[in-house]
């Protein structure tokens, strides 16, 4: 390989925020490259009550890779559905990971759909006993590469019947398109 060709591959691999060559995991290169996105969501939920959030996928040939994360007080149900029917609800804001780049995510997040149908394939469910707890971590045990054009309806469910229940959603995603 000639030398101008190795610096110019050099000069490629160096991160945009520093000189120094080195190795980021391709999730940590998303946020570096302004394609990273993040939402957060709580409340508090009341007996027996549910937290919903809709993710409407584009139509496009970029595919969101999407990790959650979960803190809840109390014991919790939590059902990843694919394909639902809903209609939209109050936005939350996504934000790009990377704070100067004005790159907007074409993922939706909305609060409080209505009309849901659930339909019949979930992606996830797990239950959360009781105690402060946290759900995610992993991202290798809990990435999705959603399906692009649809809608998935991520629900926390409230298994106290007696108590109301704080509960907390943060959800991470790269937009990639996939060659």
């Amino acid at each position: 390989m000639s030398l101008p060709r190795l610096t110019e591959i050099l000069s490629l691999a160096k991160d945009r925020y520093g000189s120094a060559i080195g190795t980021l995991d391709y999730a940590h290169k998303e946020i570096h490259s302004g394609s990273s996105f993040t939402v957060s969501y709580k409340a508090d939920i009341a007996q027996s009550g549910v937290l919903d959030l809709l993710i409407v996928t584009p139509n496009t040939s970029k595919y969101a890779h999407m990790t959650y994360e979960i803190d809840c007080e109390l014991e919790t149900d939590m059902l990843l559905y694919e394909g639902v029917t809903a209609t939209a609800g109050s936005a939350v804001v996504a934000y790009n990971r990377d704070r100067n780049n004005l790159t907007a995510a074409t993922v939706v997040v909305t609060s409080t759909p209505t009309a849901i149908t659930e339909g019949t394939t979930v992606i996830r469910s797990f239950h959360i006993g009781s105690g402060k707890t946290t759900g995610g971590g992993d991202r290798a045990a809990h990435e999705f590469i959603l399906k692009k054009n649809t809608k998935y309806l991520f629900r926390l469910t409230n298994a106290i019947s007696n108590a109301a229940n704080y509960m907390a959603v943060k959800l991470d995603w790269y937009e990639h398109t996939n060659i």
